[in-house]
Parts: C-alpha cells; sequence; structure tokens
C-alpha cells in the first residue's frame, strides 16, 4: 500500500469541499439565474442579476463542470478510504485534480480567445488587451500546473489509456454542464410568455443544447471505452475516434454560434438579439469580432481533430 489513510481522508475532505464550491456555482449561475435571464423575470430566488446571460450561463457550466469532476473524485476517495489496500482509486482521485484543473485551463483559453468581452466590455472595462493576457497567463499557468502531475503519474505515453480517460472526463463534464446550462434554459423560455425574439433565442439555446449533447455523449462513450481499454490491456482506435469526434463538434459548436450571433445582429431588424451581450435587446453586440474569432478558433479545433482522427486511423491497433 503506496497511500497512507491520512492521504485518502484528506482527498476526502478536499474533494467535499469543492464539490460544495463549485456546486454553489454551478447551481445558482447555471440553474436558479441563467435559465430565467432571458425571459427578465427573477428566477426561484427572486434575483435577477446585471449581467448578460452569456457570463452567467459560462460561471454555471464552469461550476457544474467543476462540480461532476470534484464528485467522481469524491466517490474515488471514499472508495480508497473504504478499501484501504486500493492505490488504483486514490490515483483515480489524484487524475481529478488533474480533471480540475484542465476544466480551469479551458475557461481562461476560451475567454482569452473568444468571450474576452464577457468580462471585459461587457461590464463597463474596456481594456481588452490586458484581459486577453490576463487569460492567456492564467490558461498557461493552469495548463502546466494540470500535465505535470499527470506525466509524474503516468509517464509520456506509457499509460495511454490512462491519460486520454483523463483527458476525456473533463471534456465530458464540460459537456454536460453546457448541455445542462443550454439545456435547461431553451425549456425554460420554452414555457415562458411574450418574450422579445423568442423563437431566435429559443433556436440559439436549442442548437446549442444538441451539439453538447452529441459531444457529451461521444465523450463519455471514449471515457468508458478507455477505462475498458486500460483493463484489457489494449488500445482500440474506436476510443480515439470517439474522442476526435467530440473535439470536432465543439469546434463545429463554435463556428454554429458565431454564424448564427452574426446573422442576427447584422439583420435588418435591429435592435436585435444576442446571447453574449449585457442587454435585451441590444444594438451593441460586438457581433463581428465575437463571430470572427469564432470561426478561427472553432476552425482550428475542427482541423486539430481531423488531423489527431487522421494519426487514430494510421495506427495500429495493439495488445500488450
Amino acid at each position: 500500500m503506496k497511500y497512507s489513510s491520512t492521504t485518502r481522508l484528506i482527498n476526502v475532505i478536499i474533494f467535499a469541499l469543492l464539490a460544495v464550491g463549485f456546486g454553489f456555482l454551478g447551481i445558482y449561475f447555471g440553474i436558479l439565474v441563467a435559465p430565467f435571464r432571458w425571459t427578465g423575470t427573477p428566477g426561484p430566488l427572486g434575483e435577477n442579476i446585471d449581467l448578460g446571460w452569456g457570463l452567467v450561463a459560462l460561471l454555471g457550466a464552469l461550476g457544474l463542470a467543476g462540480l461532476i469532476v470534484s464528485l467522481y473524485g469524491l466517490v474515488c476517495s471514499v472508495r480508497s478510504v473504504m478499501k484501504g489496500n486500493n492505490d488504483s482509486l486514490v490515483r483515480r482521485s489524484f487524475s481529478s485534480y488533474v480533471g480540475l484543473g484542465y476544466i480551469v485551463a479551458l475557461f481562461f483559453f476560451f475567454n482569452a480567445t473568444w468571450l474576452y468581452r464577457l468580462t471585459s466590455t461587457n461590464i463597463g472595462y474596456d481594456d481588452i488587451g490586458f484581459v486577453i493576457v490576463v487569460y492567456a497567463i492564467a490558461f498557461l499557468v493552469a495548463i502546466i500546473v494540470s500535465n505535470i502531475p499527470l506525466l509524474r503519474m503516468y509517464g509520456e505515453g506509457e499509460e495511454l489509456n490512462k491519460i486520454m480517460r483523463v483527458i476525456t472526463g473533463p471534456l465530458t463534464a464540460a459537456g454536460l454542464a453546457m448541455l445542462l446550462v443550454f439545456g435547461i434554459s431553451f425549456l425554460t423560455l420554452s414555457g415562458a410568455g411574450d418574450v422579445y425574439q423568442k423563437g431566435a433565442v429559443s433556436l440559439e439555446l436549442g442548437v446549442g443544447a444538441l451539439f453538447f449533447l452529441a459531444v457529451t455523449l461521444l465523450a463519455c462513450l471514449a471515457f468508458l471505452g478507455y477505462g475498458k481499454a486500460d483493463k484489457n490491456h489494449t488500445i482500440s482506435k474506436l476510443n480515439g475516434l470517439l474522442f476526435e469526434g467530440a473535439l470536432a463538434l465543439v469546434g463545429a459548436a463554435i463556428i454554429t454560434a458565431a454564424s448564427m450571433e452574426y446573422v442576427q445582429q447584422s439583420g435588418k431588424n435591429a435592435p436585435s438579439i444576442s446571447l453574449v451581450a449585457k442587454t435585451v435587446p441590444t444594438t451593441n453586440a460586438y457581433y463581428m469580432d465575437f463571430a470572427v474569432t469564432g470561426w478561427i478558433f472553432g476552425s482550428l479545433i475542427v482541423i486539430l481533430a481531423c488531423y489527431l482522427a487522421l494519426s487514430t486511423l494510421r495506427g495500429k491497433e495493439a495488445k500488450n
């Protein structure tokens, strides 16, 4: 037994605290606030905070994704305490810390490259360059800090299935979190009364929910597949293709969101709508830079996914 009972108990406490913290952030913004921001009516808590739907949804998704990974780490930690001689469960809980790091890194990455206006001009701060630089530095720090323990635990490719399982876990959690935010917002808006541009907003929310449903399913299948392959000591191309398909759908979702925002804001019926603007309706949603950056980074993600898929297809399925 490599890990002491104290280490196992500390993991339980830390993951419980993380679950409470991320859970509060995710449930408050993602479930109790975001679904009601567009309708202009107070949510279940009777609050209608002065933030745009995009920022509220982003904070909610961050919290829900963190909650999902924290709960997984908590379950592994509790099981490791109950089964004192099982070190693999402790390693899984440690991997959940890495997963949380990846989720935070994703949050910083998309704020640095695409969603930077949510926490700059949308809240009255015009120094966009400074905001982007801060997010970029935070992303680099988060990704480096996350990768170091991952490589320490699993090496540089020696345990590929375990490494990919750690990577697909956060992707699954992020996809499910976005699905919950978009899906619940869509259902809430559909049941609302007379809302400005209700049909157009419902379309954007519904399309987003469908994209993230597909992302979640593919990433979850890859996550489970990598776990099975690890137990059987095999390498399966299917798991890689599932992961790369989920990644490609993320890029496609970004491109679609950017395109829908551009169409809405460049139409003749301004003031129009924007899920990333602060006000409803809006005449200043910065649709052009939001659309252009979305097209660029969404396309890069799709290209990366296609490159990885080609590499997977050219590789060989192996059995250790």
